[in-house]
């Protein structure tokens, strides 16, 4: 096998290479170091006078060969690349390799080298490898790794599901292609997550950084830091362990499923079920849900989605058995509602008829394929999403290394000064190398991860407080990029409860004539109330789509059971039985049933005018007046029709005819007309989107009049609206034509004809689906996407290639519509948004009910520790009281109960009394149930404000990457703001860690010549106030508007770049300066003793304020405030922490306080001396602002994209 050929089949697979472990001797953490330790002993005890001479070069080889071999052993964990080259050899054929190294496209977790296993069966040996938890399985006909296949993916004829009886014969092919149907999520140990953490590069380095510090006696500073690293990595890996527990609970738990295998019904357990096995699927508990992803071959079931999609509307499925068995099934399209996803729940099923495949299931419910199972399901792929690509946040991308280069080269600089120059001085050679070594350190900032991390954990933990969960936190920070902001409309911009308004078509005088269903004819309330998808539940409610809802209502019929209609007429009951559904399809724009109702047969159908238009036998002569009329003003138009087929058809017969014939030779029955309410924040939100330079369109699969009228009340358009769209009419070899609204200019025009430019500066562009299609291959099509404001009458396929090409033209693009008609708009877009239909009540209740059952986790956890000490258990939280029975570890059980709503009885009250009856004391109990209740609810308060909200199935939604449980639009600014906030935090963050670096390495330079060091307290005090600065750094809020400015999109740039250098010169200068008035009043030693103990000077004294006023002003100047954030004042720990910075250096340079100079160890300083520090701290600072605003003005970056702009 050529090592260039594609070895696994995958789109999330970059490349692979197959791989043998090197031997343990050839490696390069081995071999060399088998000659270097003897020669170096070799040398230590023969050659030691003539090549090491002295104990100092002794320590520094030593340290050298040790050094580099632990980074040696090291860089494997840090890169999959070195990983390879170090400890394994490249192998061209699979029967000599043991593992495969797989890298990963970008954003799809991380690259890994993972064993090849190697199964032996009678009949075969079968190669595999698992990776992100799949299990990838070698195939000798294309020399290929593939994830298992599975036949739903190769679009299978009908047939095969409809005739299929299960699966016969051995099983045991199956059960190694696909394995157990389960999620295994094994937890590692404390110690195995924090092996990982504590061998990050990061990490590592700091502790060299610190082993350095102690070495040069900074006893303090040194295990201070060392204690804040590993108190930071713990905290982590309590998180990490937390989340993946949570992942843990995400799959269904085992149960007992009746299975059709052999031809005979068997009790299996779910977790082996296999694809290709036929299953009844009944009603599921309260801890149980659908095992895996299904095909309803026969009846039909109510679902629930919400732990999937989000979406809390329970949705008719129905089955595949009457569809014709010679066409292919179209998973996203018309068989889309005969797919039971994994995960979801089932509310109520309707057993098959008689006439089934095989004989009826002992449990008698709805018969299912199973198609899919394990990580293979879309609740597995979501699960898989969450652990994989939703990694910790890491500093290795290409940047944050160029950037650390830049650092460096420097920091060389500054040692390579201190090394020359102290080699003149004859300065000690042990002593000079680590001061050195501490000199480059001092530029790798070591805050770097923590600060990352915590900038993207406190935008995604603001989102939480909105009700925002996002399962890719590395998107969070391009939503500050934004460019293009889509919105579907019905849902997203209009709610989703439509008003029915009344029917129009009954008059010819008045096109806007609205009438009421009493007032229309018959025919046209039994069409209503028979075309349509809602089914009533055992329980009694009626579920389905709301706008059906509305429409059976205006007309007055009830959905009885079994899918009967009832209406009273006269005094007598209507009754119309629903025979057959062809539910709605987004690809026909239509929706038809058969009914039964006095014995005829009634076909309705229910769509989009233009759809129903085609198939009507007669179109009366104002069709298209009237229902454009309506959708001129914003209203939501169907058109509904009928004819009747044979009386009392045979059953026979109803399960063979197709549904094009059904939908064709149509009667017109009216238009049913509909308000589309817009969402109360949809105005201001496209307000806010406008004015912050974003370009808002509109994509939709409503009419194009209802979808350009929405967007003229929210402003997306704002100019005479032109639409291109099929003519209605002939108009010889011209395919497309150009109209207005009212349509007064029509302008037919070829597919292929120069589209006239002139058009966008006058008009805003508006254009169809069927349009659209027209124009793929045309040379404009760019352009005229670029200034299109209104795309309606799309399809799916077209909104996803809608977005793909804006990310082509290299705009950063937002989808925002439901989790369900826009998957793949969502997945393409830059930032996707899903908003759900859920209130902020419904929200609160559901987190109250999180927080009750995390509070019971902890108070149990305290009972089994309280029991094992042989102590009474602490008496239950008020929160949790009413949890438990009255008792006296629960004082609080009555107040509880009343919080609950729950009236308080007399026999209540006599048993609390009598359960309270205890030796111990009342005040005691009340205390302790105090201080519980504390402990928990600050615990809780503390997660909230500095965590991420840990993910749980029903939070996230597997259509998009960013999550809204609520309906609000305003969702999207949440985000951009919280993506802007992230972006501007961590540049702030790079330019003040790199004016940091730079200065310290440049101070420390300058203080080891002279042989002086930082006082152990000094190093403490003013490590501590900036650790409290840099803590903060990343807490600022963003600011209710958007503003106009985008921030910078990375490091590398005239601006950020120019500002470092800028800022960094005015900072050497002073310190410049300073060290050369320092030396004419306390001339430098020509030998400083480097053993002596700290003492302090007025060299120490002056380069520790110096330093310590220039980290002010690196902080102040540099903080990115508004207007992406709130300002540098209302952020309390960052002023407060640089105040007290500030106050400090200028304290000490005026003597102001001298007993605050006393206890920081500073000299006494002349008056002169004194006043020519304190200036110099003043112009660092007013010189670095200086900077710091000349080059924003002139070359900070913060100009929107073109096409945010109406007329370009």
């Amino acid at each position: 096998m050529s090592s260039h050929a594609k070895l696994v089949d995958n789109p999330a697979v970059k490349s692979a290479q197959l791989l043998t472990p090197k031997p343990l001797v050839n490696r390069p953490y081995v071999f060399p170091f088998l000659i270097l330790y003897p020669w170096f002993t070799q040398i230590y005890l023969y050659n030691y006078d003539e090549y090491i001479k002295g104990s100092e070069w002794t320590f520094v080889y030593l340290g050298s060969i040790i050094s580099l071999q632990a980074l040696l052993l090291l860089m494997p964990n840090w890169n999959i690349k070195v990983d390879t080259l170090f400890n394994y050899d490249q192998v061209n054929s699979l029967p000599e390799a043991t593992h495969v190294m797989i890298q990963t496209n970008p954003n799809n977790g991380a690259s890994a080298i993972v064993p090849i296993a190697r199964d032996q069966y009678p009949d075969e040996t079968q190669v595999s490898f698992l990776f992100q938890k799949r299990r990838f399985i070698y195939h000798d006909s294309d020399k290929l790794f593939t994830p298992p296949k599975f036949t739903i993916d190769q679009s299978p004829k009908l047939s095969v599901l409809q005739q299929s009886k299960g699966i016969s014969g051995d099983v045991s092919l199956l059960e190694r292609l696909y394995g157990k149907n389960f999620f295994d999520i094994p937890i590692p140990t404390f110690w195995e997550l924090f092996k990982e953490h504590a061998t990050a590069p990061f990490f590592v380095f700091q502790v060299f950084c610190v082993g350095l510090w102690l070495m040069d006696e900074f006893w303090y500073y040194s295990l201070f830091t060392l204690f804040m690293l590993v108190s930071f990595e713990f905290t982590s890996v309590f998180q990490r362990r937390t989340t993946m527990g949570e992942f843990r609970t995400m799959g269904v738990k085992p149960f007992t499923i009746w299975v059709h295998r052999d031809n005979k019904w068997s009790q299996v357990s779910t977790v082996d079920l296999l694809p290709g096995d036929l299953v009844s699927i009944n009603r599921t508990g309260d801890d149980s849900a659908i095992p895996c992803d299904l095909v309803l071959v026969d009846g039909s079931a109510i679902v629930n989605e919400a732990m999937l999609s989000g979406e809390s509307t329970p949705l008719l499925k129905e089955s595949i058995k009457l569809r014709p068995g010679h066409e292919e099934i179209q998973l996203e399209g018309l068989d889309k509602n005969s797919i039971l996803h994994g995960g979801t729940k089932v509310l109520q099923v309707n057993a098959p008829t008689a006439n089934s495949v095989v004989k009826a299931a002992p449990d008698h419910g709805a018969l299912a394929i199973v198609c899919k199972t394990g990580f293979e399901t879309s609740q597995g792929s979501l699960v898989r999403v969450m652990i994989f690509s939703a990694e910790r946040v890491s500093v290795g991308n290409a940047e944050s290394f160029f950037f650390i280069g830049f650092l460096l080269i420097f920091a060389i600089a500054a040692s390579w000064y201190v090394w020359v120059e102290g080699t003149k001085m004859g300065r000690i050679q042990n002593k000079l190398i680590l001061d050195c070594i501490l000199i480059i350190t001092s530029v790798v900032p070591p805050e770097l991860p923590m600060e990352l991390t915590m900038a993207v954990n406190t935008s995604l933990a603001a989102l939480g407080k909105f009700y925002i969960y996002c399962t890719e936190p590395f998107r969070i920070p391009l939503a500050g990029r934004i460019d293009v902001c889509c919105f579907d409309k019905t849902g997203t911009l209009t709610g989703e409860d439509l008003v029915f308004e009344g029917l129009a078509g009954f008059s010819e005088a008045d096109i806007r004539h609205l009438s009421k269903p009493e007032d229309a004819p018959l025919i046209t309330n039994q069409v209503l109330a028979s075309a349509h998808a809602l089914v009533k539940l055992d329980d009694g409610e009626v579920v389905g789509d709301p706008m059906e809802k509305a429409t059976l209502d205006a007309v007055g019929y009830q959905v009885g059971e079994n899918d009967i209609v009832t209406k009273e007429i006269d005094g007598k009951l209507e009754k119309i039985k629903i025979l057959r559904r062809f539910q709605f399809s987004s690809a026909l724009k239509r929706s038809a049933s058969i009914s039964s109702i006095h014995g005829k047969t009634l076909v309705s159908v229910k769509g989009a005018p233009e759809t129903i238009r085609e198939r009507l036998v007669t179109i009366p002569a104002n069709y298209e007046d009237i229902y454009k009329s309506f959708t001129r003003s914003g209203s939501r138009v169907l058109a509904v029709a009928y004819k009747y087929l044979e009386d009392n058809i045979a059953a026979n017969k109803l399960t063979k005819i197709e549904r094009a014939s059904v939908e064709e030779g149509l009667t017109f029955a009216g238009f049913i007309v509909f308000h589309c309410p817009l969402k109360d924040d949809a105005i201001e939100t496209i307000a806010m989107l406008n004015e912050s330079s974003h370009r808002s369109i509109m994509i939709t699969g409503d009419n194009p009049l209802t979808a350009v009228h929405v967007a003229k009340e929210v402003k997306i358009v704002e100019r005479e609206v032109l639409i291109l769209d099929a003519p209605e009419e002939h108009h010889g070899d011209h395919e497309l034509i150009w109209r207005d609204v009212q349509e007064t200019k029509i302008v037919p025009v070829k597919s292929t004809d120069a589209i006239d430019v002139g058009l966008f500066k006058t008009n805003d562009i508006a254009i169809t689906g069927y349009a659209l299609a027209k124009l793929l291959e045309h040379p404009q099509l760019h352009d005229l996407i670029k200034h299109t404001w209104v795309y309606a009458r799309v399809s799916p396929t077209q909104k996803e290639f809608i977005l793909n090409t804006l990310k082509h033209l290299g705009y950063n693009t937002l989808m925002c519509g439901d989790g369900t008609n826009d998957v793949g708009a969502l997945k393409q877009a830059h930032v996707g948004v899903a908003l759900l239909n859920g209130t902020e009540e419904g929200m609160k209740k559901m987190q109250e009910s999180r927080q009750i059952e995390a509070q019971q986790k902890v108070y149990e956890k305290q009972c089994e520790l309280f029991t094992s000490w042989n102590r009474p258990a602490p008496p239950a939280p008020l929160k949790i009281a009413h949890l438990y029975p009255p008792g006296p570890s629960n004082p609080h059980y009555l107040k509880a109960i009343e919080a609950q709503g729950i009236e308080v009885t007399d026999d209540m009250r006599e048993l609390a009394a009598k359960a309270t009856v205890s030796a111990a004391a009342p005040q005691s109990q009340d205390a302790q149930g105090q201080l519980a209740d504390k402990l928990l609810s600050s615990l809780h308060d503390l997660e909230e404000e500095n965590q991420a909200p840990t993910l749980k199935l029903g939070d996230a939604s597997v259509a998009a990457p960013f999550t809204s449980k609520l309906t609000n639009v305003s969702t999207v600014t949440n985000i951009i703001r919280q993506g802007r906030v992230a972006l501007v935090s961590t540049i702030q963050m790079y330019k003040i860690l790199a004016l940091n670096c730079l200065i310290s390495a440049y101070s420390l330079s300058v203080i080891y010549l002279a042989g002086v060091k930082f006082g152990d307290g000094q190093a403490t005090v003013s490590g501590l106030l900036i650790s409290v600065c840099f803590l903060s750094i990343s807490k600022g809020q963003p600011v209710e508007k958007l503003s106009k400015e985008r921030p910078q999109p990375g490091i590398f740039n005239i601006y950020i770049m120019g500002s470092i250098l800028g800022q960094f010169a005015i900072h050497i200068a002073t310190l410049v300066y300073i060290t050369a008035e320092i030396y004419k009043l306390e001339p430098r030693e020509p030998k400083p003793d480097l053993e002596k103990e700290f003492a302090p000077s007025l060299l120490n004294t002056g380069i520790f304020l110096i330093q310590l006023a220039q980290q002010v002003s690196t902080f102040a100047v540099n903080y990115q405030g508004r207007p992406f954030k709130e300002g540098i004042r209302d952020n309390k720990g960052m002023y407060y922490g640089l105040l007290a910075v500030a106050g400090l250096a200028l304290a000490g340079a005026t003597e102001f306080v001298p007993e605050l100079n006393e206890a920081m160890k500073f000299v006494p300083m002349d008056n002169l001396f004194k006043f020519k520090l304190t200036a110099t701290l003043i112009f660092d600072y007013a010189g670095s602002w200086a900077v710091e605003l000349v080059l924003k003005y002139f070359f900070m970056d913060s100009k929107c994209a073109d096409i945010a702009q109406r007329d370009f």
